[in-house]
């Protein structure tokens, strides 16, 4: 009889651990493809749009789409993963979303995520269009993270968004990437090019994490980043020609470190506080050709923020303070700048290097 229960155990166990197992294989092997057969030899189910897919999958899937062009408005409602694969000859190629007709009008957002946990991997958003007015006002988002929503994006590269106004000009009405409220989104190892607004807008309730990624507006002075949450982390990323290269507000904590930031006008600034930015380093950033290295613009807050360890060169201002106190500005390197430090009363100022430099501190 015992010998019998333990069989009948053993058995329940093994057939329990078989099912969680082909659950898990059906889950992950859900394919995309126009193509017949698709590109990868092993799949469960077979979709030739991303929509048909995301409608299909259960949550916490892995959707795999293979190289091509996808013209579609893809919207994401549960959990999951959209992950762009090679073919199997393993030649090099892209899954890119596509506007489905090349022209829009009012908001257009191409792929809308409304749920918590949605990850994109080595997918390409190209916003190219037809439009050539700024009439009835559009805008253009490449991926939108919605209100509670949250993700991160990996290997994602966002193009072309922008809006030509039709005599040579731009809108200001395209954004690659824009949270609204989400809850936190990170983005790594990405290339954000060739927009005409913000390249990465991100409002959250929790974090932001933007990660080793490049970021280049087509419009000169369109800002690069934009971290509106309690925490964020901006790191090891490439700006370059932006209005402002990292903008930060309402941060308690956080940390703006390692990034290369170069201008291309005189009115540019490299990383900008406002309103709020108490409990904020900037550390180890490599700031060059930008009107300002560094400034806060407020009166209200009492500082707070730790400047420090930064190479400045080519600017009017290397941090301009706006008479705020309390914060901390050290061990940093200011080169041909018209002024080092602005707006030293009542601030912490010590061991910067200063080379032809006009006026050290005022």
């Amino acid at each position: 009889m015992k010998k019998y229960i333990r069989r009948a155990t053993f058995w329940t166990v093994a057939i329990a651990a078989l099912a969680l197992l082909d659950a898990s294989r059906a889950v992950a092997d859900i394919v995309v493809d126009p193509n017949t057969p698709p590109c990868v030899a092993t799949y469960s189910a077979h979709y030739t749009t991303i929509q048909a897919a995301v409608n299909a999958a259960a949550s916490g899937a892995t959707i795999q789409v293979c190289p091509g062009t996808y013209a579609e408005h893809v919207t994401i409602t549960s959990p999951l993963t959209l992950k762009g694969v090679a073919n199997t000859a393993g030649t090099a190629a892209a899954a890119v979303v596509m506007i489905p007709t090349g022209t829009f009008s009012g908001a257009f957002a191409q792929i809308d995520i409304q749920a918590t946990g949605v990850t994109l991997v080595n997918i390409g958003v190209d916003g190219t269009n037809t439009l050539s007015s700024c009439d009835f006002g559009p805008t253009l988002t490449g991926i939108l993270f919605g209100a509670g929503s949250s993700g991160t994006l990996k290997n994602v590269a966002l193009r072309n968004h922008y809006i030509s106004n039709g005599s040579g000009g731009y809108c200001g009405a395209g954004t690659p990437v824009s949270a609204n409220s989400a809850t936190s989104v990170t983005v790594t190892d990405s290339s954000v090019r060739n927009f005409d607004s913000q390249g990465l807008y991100l409002t959250a309730t929790s974090t932001v994490t933007v990660k080793t990624t490049t970021v280049a507006p087509i419009n000169p002075g369109a800002n690069c980043v934009y971290a509106n949450a309690a925490t964020l982390a901006v790191s090891n990323n490439s700006m370059a020609d932006c209005g402002v290269g990292v903008y930060v507000t309402s941060t308690v904590q956080g940390a703006v470190s390692g990034n290369t930031i170069h201008g291309g006008t005189s009115g540019e600034t490299g990383v900008f506080c406002f309103p709020v930015c108490t409990g904020l380093t900037v550390s180890g950033n490599t700031i060059f050709d930008t009107g300002t290295g560094f400034s806060m613009k407020t009166s209200a807050e009492v500082g707070g923020v730790v400047f420090e360890n930064n190479d400045v060169s080519g600017v009017s201002n290397g941090v301009y303070l706006f008479l705020q106190p309390g914060n901390t500005i050290s061990n940093n390197t200011f080169t041909d700048a018209q002024v080092g430090v602005s707006g030293v009363s009542g601030n912490t100022i010590s061991g910067n290097m200063y080379r032809t430099v006009t006026i050290s501190t005022q």
